[in-house]
C-alpha cells in the first residue's frame, strides 16, 4: 500500500512537528516499544536530547528532520558502548515511543565521547 502525500503530511504533524520531541541512543533494535536505550548503568552522563523537528516533501511523502545539531552528553568514565539505533520520544524520560531509525553503522562510545547528529541527519519518512 503506498501513502498518499495529504496522508503522509498529517502524520509527520500529528507525531512529529506538534511540539518539542526528544531523541535518545539504543544499543540494540528498539522494536516497537523503545527497549535497549542506552541506561545510567551503562552511561551516568545519559540523558535523551530535546529537538524540533521539521516537515519537508521529498516526492510525494513528507518527512520530519530536526532542524539543528543534536548532541548529546559526553559519555562518562567507564562507559564503553554501541548505538546501533536512535529513537523518538513525547518526553525527555518515559513519555511514548514514537519512532526507531537505524544507523547506516554501529556507533562507538567511549568515556568523554561526544556524540552528535547534524542538522538535517535525523530523517524520519511519513509513510
Amino acid at each position: 500500500m503506498s501513502t498518499p502525500t495529504y496522508t503522509s503530511e498529517q502524520i509527520i504533524d500529528l507525531l512529529f512537528t506538534n511540539s518539542t520531541k526528544y531523541v535518545s541512543a539504543h544499543t540494540g533494535d528498539p522494536g516497537a516499544t523503545g527497549a535497549n536505550e542506552v541506561a545510567a548503568g551503562v552511561d551516568a552522563n545519559y540523558a535523551r536530547k530535546a529537538t524540533s523537528l521539521v516537515k519537508s516533501l521529498s516526492g510525494t511523502i513528507y518527512r520530519a528532520r530536526n532542524s539543528a545539531d543534536v548532541v548529546f552528553n559526553a559519555a562518562a568514565a567507564g562507559a564503553s558502548y554501541s548505538v546501533t539505533h536512535l529513537g523518538i520520544w513525547d518526553a525527555a524520560s518515559g513519555g511514548n515511543f514514537l519512532a526507531a531509525l537505524p544507523l547506516p553503522a554501529a556507533l562507538p562510545v567511549v568515556a568523554g565521547a561526544i556524540n552528535a547528529f547534524a542538522l538535517n541527519d535525523i530523517v524520519i519518512r511519513g509513510d
